[in-house]
């Protein structure tokens, strides 16, 4: 026999030694069975807590991890099996230790099952509603603002933890899915229920007022969309431009008017001090906007005030400016001025023929005109008499109809100009006096402007005026008027803000105020009309509500109900009497709505954001409660569905 090389002797070598091992070796093994898994409490709740996923996860990776041993050189009990058939083998093993606890533990196992699904429902539910509002938060506000969409938003987070549920426990995901959602969707209803049940029974018992103002006016600040420090802000503002009586209730909008009514047709003792307190406020309506107005506008005076004062100033500088061109003057050539006037009267020339008749207006009047400068033999050369001349004529043209101005305009044009000629003086006193007539003049515009006229037509009038004397005369004229219409509105509830918001108004009154002012003074506009709608929402209707309100301050009823019935409004009292057993149902006592009055009255900043602050925080420790009964409530639910099966 040949010799054997190194390598063929090694292989022998290890060859004979696995024969030895084999033969040493009991008899051969039987297929792989699944150990003794330990289950404790913990391991369910930690389970559950997953959705029963992490057994099913650790199923899987035992069966890798064996697969991966299996494939190793060398002997072991997961050989010939597939990652599937040993992931069979771990899970029935682990289901089969749950259920031998469950059977020697089962009051343990349930809390641990229950503890578990609801721990995990409420974690991963916290996740979910994060995660959306970080992907999509309009649309979160949107959904969440109503109760049906919490409703929608329950169902699906039920929906999806019933799938986790029923993948987690190899169930059947439809069904899941379906028990679920149902769960969720009937979980913030049954919540209510039984949350207006205890705060019925606090109401009767006089606990837990504050807590459900607070709850309520959170609620009104939610469906107004803004948040406290919104509110705050909106009352500071109003403070600084003298409206230190706007209140949260204004703040807020319709949810805050809205509660606010409820509060005031109700029986409290706030109820009369909030009645009082908004018809003092409107009474002072009046006042407020004419000062509003008076300062947008930038004149406390009235038009005849105004106008007195320029007329005033103007005749001042008249003296002064025409005294100086006195004395700076020389001759006058009135030689122009009475060209004009012949080129007019002579026969043959350019103006009309003569004529055997009288004297018609128009050439009586030229006639006279030219009369004043010559009288055929002489003429006027003195500057006192051409300038006493020249204000004659233009008395004359500002009478005449426009025939007669179209020919006595030029002849006084020319006089004009022999005067400056004169005098150098003269012409800087004439400007300064046209300008100021035309200051003056500017105040009767802004008044027609406010009586009458297209909005477009009065925009570009007042764009004409150039200079700010005639901007702030223009101003004085037109907003007299509608301070005269706010001081004789009748009655102290009238809505004085109502006709300073129309189209025209938040047109005109932007471009006409003073600079910088436009949007101070339509705010103070908008707060008032707001404020308005407050009292007309708190205090408006038949007075019928408000007798029967003070009957039931002596005696246990409705009023509302009461006033309905009076007048044969059956179907109204059914809803007031079903409206009265849902307050008694949210525990809404009078002294629940009196904190709610203060809390909507509330003017002050500082107080508003100590009241809303506290308000948002028991908001926030309500929902979360809430939320957290849902979740519960679904955990539950889901885990009790996969202990059935």
């Amino acid at each position: 026999m040949a010799e054997l090389t190194i390598e063929q002797q090694k292989a022998l070598a290890l060859a004979k030694a696995r024969r030895r091992r084999q033969e040493s070796a009991p008899a051969a093994q039987e297929a792989p069975q699944p150990g003794p898994q330990p289950v404790d409490a913990s391991t369910v709740f930690a389970d559950e807590m997953g959705f029963g996923l992490p057994g099913k996860a650790a199923a899987g990776l035992n069966a890798l991890a064996q697969r991966g041993i299996a494939m190793l050189p060398g002997e072991s009990p997961f050989e010939g099996k597939t990652v599937g058939e040993l992931y069979d083998m771990n899970r029935g093993g682990y289901d089969a230790a749950r259920d031998k606890y469950a059977e020697e533990n089962p009051v343990a196992n349930t809390a641990a099952t229950i503890g578990g699904a609801v721990y995990g429902g409420a974690t991963t539910g916290n996740l979910a509603l994060k995660g959306a509002e970080a992907i999509a938060p309009s649309l979160v506000n949107r959904i969440g603002s109503t109760f049906a969409g919490k409703m929608a938003g329950d169902a699906a987070l039920g929906a999806g933890q019933g799938a986790a549920t029923a993948y987690g426990h190899d169930e059947d995901i439809g069904t899941s899915t379906l028990v679920g959602g149902a769960a969720g969707a009937i979980a913030r209803p049954v919540m209510a229920l039984g949350g207006s049940a205890l705060n019925s029974i606090g109401g009767m018992v006089g606990l837990g007022n504050q807590g459900r103002a607070r709850t309520a006016v959170a609620e009104a600040l939610a469906r107004s969309g803004k948040s406290a420090d919104d509110v705050v802000d909106d009352l500071t503002r109003a403070a600084a431009d003298g409206q230190d009586v706007y209140t949260v209730a204004d703040s807020l909008g319709n949810p805050g008017q809205r509660m606010l009514s409820g509060v005031v047709r109700s029986p409290g003792d706030e109820r009369a001090a909030v009645v009082e307190a908004l018809q003092r406020r409107q009474a002072g309506q009046g006042r407020r906007l004419q000062m509003a107005l008076e300062e947008g506008f930038g004149n406390p005076q009235t038009q005849a005030q105004t106008e007195a004062a320029l007329t005033a100033l103007r005749s001042a500088d008249a003296d002064v400016n025409y005294g100086a061109a006195r004395q700076a003057a020389g001759t006058v050539d009135p030689t122009a001025a009475i060209a004009k006037a012949d080129d007019f009267l002579s026969p043959g020339g350019a103006g009309i023929p003569t004529s055997p008749l009288p004297d018609d207006s128009v050439e009586s009047t030229v006639r006279r005109a030219r009369g004043m400068l010559t009288d055929g033999q002489n003429i006027v050369s003195d500057f006192d008499t051409a300038f006493r001349t020249k204000v004659e004529l233009d008395s004359m043209i500002e009478r005449a109809n426009p025939t007669v101005q179209r020919q006595l305009i030029p002849i006084r044009n020319e006089l004009d100009k022999a005067l400056e000629t004169a005098s150098q003086p003269y012409a800087q006193a004439r400007n300064t006096f046209r300008q100021q007539s035309q200051d003056i003049e500017a105040a009767n515009i802004g008044r027609q402007a406010a009586k009458a006229g297209r909005v477009e037509d009065n925009l570009d009038t007042f764009a004409k005026l150039t200079r700010p004397e005639q901007q702030a005369s223009f101003r004085a004229g037109y907003v007299d008027p509608q301070i005269a219409q706010i001081q004789n509105a009748a009655g102290p509830m009238t809505n004085r803000a109502r006709p300073l918001v129309t189209d025209a108004t938040m047109a005109e009154f932007p471009a006409f105020a003073q600079p910088g002012k436009a949007p101070q003074l339509m705010d103070r506009i908008k707060r008032e009309q707001r404020m308005f709608e407050t009292s007309a929402q708190a205090l408006g209707g038949s007075r019928t509500a408000d007798n029967f309100a003070d009957i039931m301050d002596v005696q246990s009823f409705d009023p509302s109900m009461l006033g309905a019935l009076a007048t044969g409004n059956f179907k109204g009292a059914a809803l007031q009497a079903l409206t009265r057993s849902i307050q008694g149902v949210q525990g809404r006592n009078s002294q629940t709505r009196d904190l709610i009055a203060k809390a909507l009255m509330t003017s002050s900043p500082q107080s508003a954001k100590t009241v809303l602050d506290g308000a948002v925080k028991q908001g926030q420790i309500s929902s979360e409660v809430r939320n957290a009964v849902v979740r519960a409530l679904i955990g539950t639910t889901n885990a009790s569905a996969a202990m059935a099966n």
